[in-house]
């Protein structure tokens, strides 16, 4: 994390859900090389983290009905708001954490769900009252807040937070479950400069003859925020050009 340190200082000490040894040794290894960098800066961070096993909880959860409330049981963003839009209101919770909540339908819908309850994420009663008592926070408050959640789904208007999706049910199906969750960084965008043929590039904007990058290590494609799933396109295309260009330059070299 000593790379977020120093490109990101507001972001130390955050979670990740990224795998231990994404560290940006490659990166590091390409800056010894005479590798640059580009959008170092451009972090996403993921609004629905398990925070003491930095495992993220999928959008599908939200996506199929889910609402997010804090320690006072309330609502408080559109739950399907852009990710550093939810990140955001999180942040300015005093706890800076909030519960996902949901009933057995959103369970039946997304299957992940099984998975969060195998790693022991998620809290699960028979009633709200007893769902509240759980967690923390207050039953009837919460119980309010599920009302006025049904009453929005029923009518296909969210006067509170203006949310369009994710409201084809309403949380009224026993047991009800609940999540804790808060942010983790997710996603870099910066990384090393190529060009087309994935050839790094030095500071003069040069490709340095031999050295070839693509994937998360490279940086540029996504401008300031990434798309879901566009990581995917991203070392897809650039992996096999990597592959082609790097296989090329191999023949030339005796």
């Amino acid at each position: 994390m000593d790379i977020i340190a120093q490109v990101r200082p507001d972001l130390e000490g955050y979670v990740t859900t990224n795998q231990e040894g994404s560290t940006g040794d490659g990166i590091k290894m390409i800056e010894n090389l005479g590798g640059t960098t580009v959008d170092m800066e451009y972090i996403q961070v993921h609004p629905t983290v398990q925070q003491e096993n930095s495992y993220l909880i999928g959008e599908v959860v939200r996506g199929e009905g889910a609402i997010l409330i804090t320690s006072k049981g309330e609502r408080f963003i559109n739950e399907m708001a852009a990710r550093d839009s939810v990140t955001a209101a999180i942040n300015k919770l005093p706890e800076k954490n909030a519960f996902l909540i949901f009933d057995s339908g959103v369970k039946s819908r997304a299957k992940a769900v099984e998975q969060y309850e195998k790693m022991g994420f998620v809290k699960t009663e028979d009633t709200i009252k007893a769902l509240a008592q759980e967690i923390g926070v207050p039953a009837d408050q919460l119980q309010k807040t599920l009302d006025t959640w049904n009453s929005a789904v029923k009518n296909k208007k969210d006067a509170e937070f203006g949310r369009k999706t994710g409201m084809d049910h309403d949380l009224s199906a026993a047991p009800y479950y609940a999540i804790k969750i808060g942010p983790g960084i997710h996603y870099t965008m910066g990384g090393v400069r190529i060009n087309t043929n994935t050839e790094v590039l030095d500071n003069d904007g040069k490709p340095i003859s031999g050295l070839f990058a693509a994937g998360e290590v490279t940086g540029g494609l996504h401008g300031e925020n990434r798309i879901g799933g566009n990581s995917v396109a991203e070392i897809i295309i650039f992996g096999r050009q990597a592959g082609i260009k790097s296989s090329e330059y191999a023949k030339t070299v005796k």
